[in-house]
């Protein structure tokens, strides 16, 4: 039925005569009606079909973006026509009157809907059902839907809904000939403009034509004969064309901050004549009042007015006092005459003053304004000084330094100049008050002055995701200011919401957090002077596809008491221009939500009429009628409507209000086929049975006494609900239904009831063994595919070996942050862009440990669940080897667990205990394969918070591993376990992205049949081994020698601590048969020494890593002993090659005065965190990492600062339940490898538990100093007795009495004060 049908033959049309009434008439008072079953009806569509829209021209849309096309709403009815109601004799509900509020607002809707769609079929081309595709409300997926990305111009979408009387096509161009355009320039433009004609609401193509012609008008105007002759831009032949683009884009869309600000610089360039000024200053006033809040619109709108005031006057004072005004110099005398009048004075100075306080609370920029305002204001004071003027003007200073913003300091001083002028006998009183009063101000800026200056470098940087993200992260930090502290202003905080907004006016997420700031506001914080409705009304021009700006807008209105039909034309803008259905489907009903349920409050107030309660059901079978119609156009029958029904049940409420149960159980009934599988929609059918039942008794016991029916519907619904067969979640339904006939049914119900539980319970677990079953067959079959993929791989491998005797090398490099190629170091080189293939320990085809398909999750535990339970519930499945609790969701209500079993069959065992109970409650178990990430390539210092911090973004994370590093230190790689196999697939977003300046970071799902054989020169044999090396062998040398066999790809000679070589080098040959031959070179004599030259074999267990930190302090270094080969004999030395300054060097018991070593370290830790950690107290010469014997050993160039670490790291929890202890290097050594036993171990992400290999706090104790006597091999500060043996309490300030002391390990009060004053005994 059409809305029209519903009024009165003799109403349609109304007479216009009526429309001048704006007086409402009286309301009807509303009778009960008596229920009655309702039928939904054809309502007439509020939305538009769509077609396909013809393409651009290819030449101008770089952007493979589809065009939106829009088409303007209608002229809105400023009035509407009421009647009063009738008197009836009867009683009887009186005879509706020919025309009401409500029901006009819905025909004038359908009307204006009627002829859109009308208006769209005959435009020839409009948006392409592609703009469906996205069904999420993401900002950027529809920002790409509407218009693309370009470099000059805002990215906004934004329709003048007001503008209805819109030029129905672009301008056609009257001749396509500039000097100012090239040939190619000039067939774009005209290819544009007949693009336009057919495609009215292309808004990008707008923009695309208005920056050509202005650049044409830009290149005319500056390409005259010379540098400082100009052409007349007047003379411009596109010019009449530049501004019918402008002004057709103008009707239609919202234009924006930058092209506002390009369209007002034109025409003040062409401005002439008198009237041509007004027509610039008007345009002015229009862009300032469209884009609120913006420095520069009224900047240029203020210094437009001041400059025809001074055409009028030539008032040269004002000259000086604004700056860039512009010189008009073309005016009659009687043009100046009539400007004087036109542009007072007064006028200018309103200008002003709204300018400066529309930007007040604008600290970064709104002193643009308020400071030529404040010279005005002086200069006008200066020419007429009065008491009353002196005390504005004081009071204007005043408001302006109680007001946070950047120039403060100089508002200060010109409030100083005032003062001395004109108050200068009271000047250090006033001075004195006025600082105490207002320095508050200053500090409110200075503690927004840090991320003030974020703001402006991402400015500079030109990156547009750094300006947002430096706005997020200033807004979030202004939101968390302390409002009991008055650190909370909301006037600052809003501002900074509108610059945010000018900046980037089409990111929805941005005005959603906007406008839930300001009802926060209003809601919470009483502000009942805070006016929404202008922030939506510029939110939705801005975002129009953003359904829940338009549902907050319908809401906002509804609050604020605004009439209906101006709600009926907030909605009509949000559904009619076909902006809003390109988010999707579910923007749209967001909107229809919010009007509906609009429609429905207002039916039910205490004076709604009949005719409200028609509307309202009118309107809600409409829009469910068009969320039908929206659907099938997309989806064609297919569609099943909104999985939540939100209208559906928005009209089952309306009917239950209205007491028509039986329409209202008839609606519940037509959902059953496309609702009837899900539990939840039983579950809320049978709570409305209920409640209906519940209203039922209670009429019935008042009437007839304590008898009441029985809730035979409600019952009805339960059973029903069971004979779904492919029903999600029978188990619940069996619960309630048993419950339900316990309390409420009679025996013969009852019984059954418990009949058709039985049976249902027998289906179910039918059901289920059968779910358990495929999924384990799936499961195995997937497990089979796996081994015979990586078992052809092999294969192929093992082929390519004998048949190739070079391998392709380009797999063995990793792409730079530059976009260069890296080649794999060595296993014992240190490379900042690591790469590690995933599971580098596994050496067979077959898998030892797979964590990722014997691993099952298991959900909806009860809060409180311990591990024991836990294990005891799973443990008939097989043995455990690893169980992680974890809360789930923010609230903590249920917990989840990771559980991984001895194998993937156990695991598939565990996955029948899908839906069984728990203490009471049901879980969900599934497989965990796929939710494990691999992750390497990360920063070198990187640990399990970086990590976390990194990916806790994409989902829940139940576990991060880190390998361990006791056979090989350079591994960097770890696997970071989500909750759920969709986290760890968006988890991998971050697959290649740059980390840390320079790293690619790796991110790939788990999987370790895809293992990877190693590559490089090693594996290849295209690397020599050259041994007895002469010292003074430089690699030039060395490469000039062995270039005769063939090209050198790299060549390296290890040194050790000092810096001199360690009489050994490695070279790489782009081949292997040259580096075969260059084994001739073998028993031959390079400089002073026989070399040995070898293939060089693979390295083996690379237990120890040895960072050297600072050549020039190991130039000085100690030719002591590697410790980390001796384990701690410091008594080997190593043989001295030549070198220079011998008496430079510093001694072995100097060495051992500024090293200790780090205990409890655990083998997941690198050398490049333990340098981290310890790097802080001074400069380091070397860290060397022994995690087989869970320690570090650092050396430190200066005493005092070892010392400082040593106390500074000790007791220092590197990992969580893991502290780290100081002592000697011996007492490292006597530590043993860490031990782990994966097998049943268990964590808790709420209590990490301590390391069973947790050690002691070791007592650290003050280095010894030059010149003193030591005895034993005691480290850092220790003696021979071992760690912890404690300091003698004994002091004495005696150096030579402290130093024959030492021996026993006595320090003294003045040897740790002098460690701590930093006194450095190599100096």
């Amino acid at each position: 039925m059409d809305i029209n049908s519903l009024l009165s033959p003799q109403d349609s049309p109304r007479d216009e005569s009526a429309i001048s009434s704006s007086k409402p008439a009286p309301k009807k008072t509303r009778r009960p009606r008596a229920a009655k079953p309702t039928v939904p009806a054809k309502i007439s569509p509020s939305t538009t079909s769509s077609y396909p829209s013809p393409a651009p021209p290819q030449n101008l849309n770089p952007h493979p973006h589809q065009q939106i096309i829009y088409t303007p709403p209608m002229a809105q009815s400023t009035s509407i026509m009421r009647s009063a109601p009738e008197n009836v004799a009867d009683g009887s509900r009186p005879a509706r009157q020919g025309s009401t509020p409500g029901m006009d607002t819905l025909a004038e809707l359908a009307s204006m809907q009627q002829h859109q769609q009308a208006t769209r079929e005959s435009a020839g081309g409009l948006r392409s059902t592609e703009v469906y595709e996205n069904q999420s409300s993401a900002n950027g997926s529809v920002l790409s839907q509407l218009h693309g990305v370009h470099n000059s111009v805002p990215q906004r979408v934004m329709l003048d809904h007001t503008m209805v009387d819109a030029p129905p096509q672009t301008a056609p161009l009257r001749t396509i000939t500039s000097k100012a355009l090239s040939d190619t320039e000039l067939q774009a433009v005209e290819e544009l403009v007949k693009y336009l004609s057919a495609n009215q609401f292309a808004y990008y193509s707008h923009i695309q034509l208005i920056n050509l012609l202005h650049r044409g008008l830009l290149s005319h105007t500056q390409g005259g004969p010379s540098p400082t002759f100009k052409n007349d831009p007047g003379t411009y032949e596109l010019l009449t064309d530049l501004r019918n683009a402008r002004e057709a884009m103008e009707t239609r869309f919202s234009v924006g901050e930058e092209l506002w600000a390009e369209w007002i610089q034109d025409e003040q360039l062409l401005a002439r004549t008198f009237d041509e000024c007004i027509a610039v200053m008007e345009l002015c006033q229009k862009s300032a009042r469209e884009e609120a809040g913006s420095t520069k619109l009224w900047s240029m709108y203020a210094r437009w007015t001041t400059s025809l005031y001074l055409a009028a006057t030539s008032d040269d004072g004002i000259r000086e006092a604004v700056e860039d005004t512009h010189e008009i110099q073309h005016w009659s005398d009687e043009d100046k005459i009539v400007a004087a009048e036109v542009c007072s004075w007064q006028q200018m100075m309103d200008v002003w003053a709204r300018g400066v306080k529309d930007t007040k609370c604008r600290i970064d920029d709104s002193h643009l304004l308020w400071d030529p305002y404040t010279e005005l204001l002086l200069q006008d004071l200066a020419r007429a000084p009065s008491s009353d003027g002196i005390a504005a003007m004081k009071s204007h200073f005043l408001d302006r330094l109680q007001t946070p913003h950047a120039t403060w300091d100089g508002t200060f001083q010109m409030f100083s100049n005032f003062i001395s002028s004109y108050e200068n006998h009271s000047y250090e009183q006033t001075m004195m008050t006025v600082n105490d009063e207002c320095t508050n101000s200053k500090a409110t800026y200075g503690a927004r002055e840090m991320m003030e200056l974020a703001v402006r470098k991402a400015h500079g940087s030109g990156n547009q995701d750094a300006v947002k993200s430096a706005f997020h992260e200033y807004i979030e930090w202004e939101l968390s200011q302390s409002r009991r502290k008055h650190a909370f202003v909301f006037e600052l905080v809003d501002a900074l919401y509108q610059r945010a907004v000018l900046r980037f006016p089409a990111d929805t997420e941005l005005w959603e957090g906007y406008v839930m700031f300001l009802n926060e506001e209003i809601v919470s914080h009483s502000r009942p002077d805070v006016d929404l409705l202008p922030v939506l009304d510029r939110s939705t021009k801005h975002c129009p596809w953003s359904g829940s700006l338009w549902s907050q807008y319908l809401l906002a209105a509804e609050r604020q008491k605004i009439m209906f039909p101006e709600i009926g034309q907030i909605k009509h803008k949000a559904t009619s221009t076909g902006l809003l259905d390109a988010g999707g489907l579910e923007e749209v009903l967001q909107v229809y939500v919010a009007w509906c349920s609009i429609l429905r409050r207002r039916a039910f107030q205490d004076e709604s009429t009949d005719e409200e309660l028609d509307v309202a059901e009118v309107g809600i079978r409409s829009a469910i009628e068009d969320m039908q119609r929206l659907g099938e156009a997309k989806y064609n029958k297919e569609y099943q409507g909104d999985p939540n029904y939100r209208l559906e049940r928005i009209y089952i409420k309306y009917l239950t209000q209205s007491r028509n149960w039986h329409a209202a159980r008839e609606s519940w009934k037509s959902l059953i086929s496309s609702r009837g599988d899900s539990h939840e929609f039983w579950l809320r059918y049978y709570l409305w049975e209920m409640s209906v039942w519940g209203k039922i008794s209670y009429s019935e016991i008042s009437q007839n006494g304590p008898s009441s029916p029985r809730p035979s519907e409600a019952t009805k619904v339960l059973r029903s609900g069971l004979k779904r067969p492919n029903l999600d979640w029978p188990e619940r339904l069996i619960q309630i239904l048993q419950y339900h006939c316990e309390d409420h049914e009679d025996a013969t119900e009852l019984q059954s009831a418990t009949i058709q539980i039985w049976k249902a319970k027998k289906v179910v677990q039918k059901r289920r063994e059968k779910e358990a079953l495929e999924a384990y067959e799936a499961a195995k079959a997937q497990s089979m595919r796996q081994v015979q993929t990586l078992n052809a791989e092999t294969s192929a491998d093992s082929a390519v070996s004998f048949t190739t005797s070079k391998r392709k090398r380009e797999d063995n490099s990793i792409e730079t942050s530059d976009g260069g190629i890296s080649k794999k170091t060595r296993v014992n080189e240190q490379s900042e862009n690591t790469t590690v293939d995933e599971n580098p320990s596994a050496t067979s085809s077959e898998l030892k440990r797979d964590r990722e398909n014997a691993t099952i999750v298991v959900r909806n535990l009860p809060k409180g669940t311990t591990e024991t339970r836990v294990r005891q519930y799973f443990k008939d499945c097989g043995a455990i080897n690893n169980l992680i609790l974890a809360p789930e969701g923010s609230d903590g209500a249920t917990m989840t667990a990771t559980i991984e079993f001895e194998s993937q069959e156990d695991a598939l065992t565990a996955q029948t205990k899908d839906k069984k109970d728990l203490n009471g409650q049901e879980i969900e178990v599934q497989i965990g394969s796929g939710s494990t990430v691999f992750v390497a390539n990360f920063p070198p210092t990187a640990d399990e918070k970086w990590i976390k911090n990194t990916f806790e973004e994409f989902g829940q994370i139940i576990d991060i591993r880190l390998p361990s590093l006791q056979h090989n230190t350079h591994r960097r790689f770890c696997y970071v376990q989500f909750s759920t196999a969709a986290e760890a697939k968006d988890a991998t977003k971050l697959d290649g992205r740059i980390v840390d300046r320079k790293l690619r970071i790796v991110a790939k799902i788990s999987d370790p049949s895809r293992r990877q054989n190693r590559t490089g020169a090693t594996e290849e044999g295209r690397e020599i081994y050259i041994r007895n090396l002469d010292w003074a062998v430089t690699e030039s040398e060395l490469k000039a020698a062995f270039s005769r066999y063939g090209a050198i790809e790299k060549t390296r000679i290890p040194t050790d601590v000092s810096g001199r070589s360690k009489g050994y080098a490695f070279l790489e040959f782009s081949k292997k048969e040259e580096a075969t031959a260059a084994l001739a070179m073998n028993d031959s004599k390079l400089k002073h020494r026989v070399i040995t030259v070898e293939v060089a074999s693979k390295a083996g267990n690379k237990r120890q890593a040895i960072t050297i930190i600072d050549p020039k302090i190991r130039s000085t270094a100690s030719p002591s002993p590697d410790v980390s080969m001796t384990n701690g004999d410091h008594s080997a030395q190593a043989s001295p090659g030549p070198t220079a300054n011998v008496e430079a060097k510093p001694t072995s018991e100097e060495i051992r005065a500024r090293t200790f070593a780090l205990l409890n370290v655990p083998d997941t830790v690198n050398d490049a965190r333990i340098r981290a950690l310890a790097e802080p107290y001074g400069p380091m010469v070397k860290v060397v990492l022994r995690p087989d014997h869970q320690g570090a050993i650092l050396e430190f160039k200066n005493v005092g600062d070892a010392g400082k670490a040593a106390l500074g790291l000790d007791g220092y929890e590197i990992t969580p339940g893991r502290s780290l202890a100081t002592g000697s290097v011996s007492d490292m050594f006597q530590q043993n490898a860490e031990i782990k036993n994966a097998r049943l171990a268990s964590t808790s992400i709420k209590k990490p538990e301590a390391s069973s290999m947790l050690q002691g706090s070791t007592m650290v104790r003050r280095p010894a100093q030059l010149g003193a006597k030591r005895g034993g091999r005691g480290g850092l500060a220790l003696t021979a007795k071992g760690p912890g043996k404690g300091i003698e309490k004994k002091a004495d300030t005696d150096p030579n009495k402290n130093a024959d002391a030492r021996d026993g390990g006595q320090r003294s009060n003045a040897d740790f004060k002098a460690m701590f004053l930093g006194k450095d005994t190599n100096a």
